[in-house]
């Protein structure tokens, strides 16, 4: 299947795959070649790849996931007739794509950045009473993205 992660700055990833994971406020779940149609928000944390012995990881802040036939790029011009064909302009029948809110490949995740975005948020919180929900979150994802880097909490 045809597998794309885009943030609003840049296509991060796009490739082949047989599995695509991920995790929504329900939980984590797997998309595999001819799933139902899915889509789901998705929470800050990993995204896999996985496809052979390869894996993909990205840390996600948020998005949405759709998994679809046909998939992005299969749209017809109004003045084409249906032919029933549902593949996509790569010659996909199926396609899962993550739109991100950011994006960033794991192995390149900075312990030490990523620390220190967790300090600052939790210092920002002390400080803000009246901003104390959006103050939370990004400890939060800042907690998710360095355990998620593998550096630990």
């Amino acid at each position: 299947m045809s597998v794309s992660i885009v943030s609003a700055e840049e296509a991060v990833w796009r490739g082949e795959a047989e599995m695509v994971i991920a995790r929504s406020p329900e939980g984590e779940f797997a998309i595999l070649n001819n799933h139902i149609p899915f889509l789901a928000a998705l929470v800050p944390g990993r995204v896999s790849i996985v496809s052979g012995n390869e894996r993909a990881e990205y840390f996600v802040s948020g998005g949405f996931l759709e998994a679809s036939k046909g998939g992005a790029g299969s749209a017809r011009p109004q003045n084409q007739r249906d032919t029933g064909a549902t593949a996509d302009d790569d010659g996909h029948d199926y396609h899962v794509i993550v739109l991100a809110d950011d994006a960033e490949d794991l192995s390149q995740i900075d312990a030490t950045e990523a620390r220190r975005r967790l300090e600052k948020a939790q210092s920002d919180a002390a400080e803000a009473s009246d901003e104390r929900a959006e103050a939370r979150m990004r400890i939060e994802m800042a907690r998710v993205e360095l355990a998620e880097s593998g550096h630990g909490s």
